[in-house]
C-alpha cells in the first residue's frame, strides 16, 4: 500500500496547478481547457477542488505580502492586493473568470474570515 504524505499531496497538486496556470499564460486563456479535465478531476476531484487550490494558493501569498506590509508600518489591503496581483496574474486572472463558481466562492468566503479574524479587522465567527 503506498499512502502519500500530506505534504507530497500539497507539492504534487501545487505542481499540477502551476503547469495549468503556465499553459493558459501561453495560450492567454483564463479558463481550464478541455485537455486538463481529466488531470484535474483525478488531482483535485474536480474544477471546484483545482479552484479551491489556486484559490489557497492566492490567499497565501496574499497573507504574507499584507504582513510584510504591515510590519513596515504600511497597513494597506489594497497595495497588497495589487502587488500580488502583479506577482501572478494568471492565477488572479482565472480566479476571476470563475469568480460564480460554487466551490470558489466557498473557499474565496473561508479565506476572507480567517484573514479579517487573523487581522483582527473583524471578530471571529463561529464555523457554519
Amino acid at each position: 500500500m503506498n499512502i502519500l504524505s500530506r505534504s507530497a499531496v500539497a507539492r504534487r497538486r501545487r505542481t499540477l496547478a502551476n503547469l495549468v496556470l503556465r499553459d493558459l499564460a501561453d495560450t492567454g486563456d483564463v479558463t481550464v481547457p478541455a485537455w486538463w479535465e481529466e488531470e484535474i478531476q483525478r488531482e483535485f476531484d474536480g474544477l471546484g477542488g483545482f479552484l479551491a487550490e489556486l484559490s489557497r494558493q492566492w490567499w497565501t501569498a496574499y497573507a504574507a505580502h499584507l504582513d510584510a506590509l504591515i510590519e513596515l508600518g504600511l497597513d494597506d489591503p489594497s497595495q497588497a492586493w495589487d502587488d500580488v496581483t502583479e506577482q501572478m496574474p494568471w492565477l488572479r486572472a482565472v480566479l476571476d473568470a470563475y469568480t460564480d463558481d460554487a466551490a470558489l466562492a466557498e473557499a474565496e468566503r473561508r479565506h476572507c474570515d480567517v484573514l479579517r479574524w487573523t487581522t483582527r479587522r473583524e471578530p471571529r465567527r463561529r464555523a457554519a
